[in-house]
């Protein structure tokens, strides 16, 4: 039941070519009122857990299926080389260098379509996200008062009156430190994904060569007009569902560009002479460029750079990612797709 389930999401949403769709009130108002806070939440692989201490009934179950098929696209498993640069002095200034590559085993995961949005992120706020002390480790608690916005209320550093700027909620979240990151991504039941499974994410395809990825979702040229980059004169992130020319064979859209995205792996480079960063001891791993990128060579699959777990900067944002082992299994109930989730990103 689960490998049928998990075909369907590697064909990327086939409900979606359905036709006679209900509404999201139709699907919903039958079911536990929990049940639906939480679908409507879009913590819906809470209820898909295989290690949830709840059980849900079968019609739950089935709609959280749907959700994840229409927003999560499956990654096979396989392998990705990751290599560690090595930054070195020149006479000029400094110049990143390749240096060795491992090759990593990664499991079968299932990866947001999008980034998180705007809209996503304000539902874990008005939920009481940050007074969830449960979703935040111990040594950041003394500190959760200074994840404000522009006017001192709790959220992303760009918003104002704890609110997205209008005209943003589709717009990638961003402003929000791996803290928060990580919390949210706690919240609704899935994970941040480490350095392998981001690059697996951007790298796999239908006909693999060992050893060989390319550096881009869509192949090895690089092409200005499906990233959202530095070279399209962009004045900062754009609707996490354009440029759909960069999406990678199974859907995940703007691994490259837009915004760069929190990855839970910590950066630890080889730095060479004074290069110096921000003073906080540990640095998480960031990939993907950002609308603001200039050099295409720093927006790639294979590019690795790093910021300080605090920093909370207006090109930088996340996706979440999920266990594709670690699913209940879908009954065998025949919904459609609602229109609804299709624009709940």
């Amino acid at each position: 039941m689960i490998a049928e389930s998990i075909s369907k999401i590697s064909n990327g949403a086939t409900s979606r070519q359905s036709s006679g769709h209900q509404s999201l009130s139709q699907y919903l108002i039958d079911l536990p009122p929990d049940a639906r806070r939480i679908i409507r939440e879009g913590r819906y692989a809470t209820i898909l857990n295989r290690q949830s201490r709840i059980t849900f009934d079968p019609l739950t179950v089935k709609i959280a299926w749907l959700y994840l098929r229409e927003a999560m696209a499956l990654v096979p498993q396989g392998a990705t080389l990751l290599t560690n640069d090595e930054i070195v002095r020149v006479p000029n200034g400094f110049e990143v260098r390749d240096g060795r590559s491992q090759r990593f085993e990664v499991p079968a995961f299932l990866i947001d379509r999008f980034c998180v949005t705007n809209l996503q992120y304000a539902k874990f706020v008005d939920a009481g996200g940050y007074d969830n002390l449960d979703l935040w480790p111990q040594s950041v608690l003394p500190y959760l008062h200074r994840f404000t916005d522009q006017t001192e209320q709790i959220g992303p550093a760009g918003w104002t009156v704890g609110k997205p700027e209008p005209g943003t909620l589709r717009h990638p979240v961003t402003g929000i430190c791996w803290f928060e990151a990580h919390a949210y991504a706690t919240w609704i039941g899935k994970e941040l994904p480490n350095s392998e499974q981001w690059q697996r994410a951007g790298t796999w395809s239908h006909k693999e060569a060992p050893n060989v990825e390319p550096q881009y979702p869509w192949g090895n040229g690089f092409d200005s007009s499906k990233a959202n980059l530095w070279n399209m004169a962009s004045k900062g992130p754009c609707d996490v569902d354009e440029y759909p020319g960069g999406n990678s064979v199974n859907g995940v859209a703007q691994l490259i560009g837009n915004v760069w995205e929190w990855v839970d792996s910590q950066y630890s480079p080889s730095i060479a002479d004074r290069i110096q960063f921000e003073d906080f001891p540990v640095h998480s791993e960031v990939r993907g460029g950002a609308f603001d990128t200039y050099f295409p060579a720093h927006a790639t699959c294979h590019f690795r750079t790093g910021h300080p777990l605090t920093r909370r900067s207006e090109n930088l944002g996340f996706r979440c990612c999920l266990s594709a082992s670690n699913l209940v299994e879908e009954p065998e109930a025949n919904y459609d797709t609602p229109k609804e989730m299709r624009n709940d990103c």
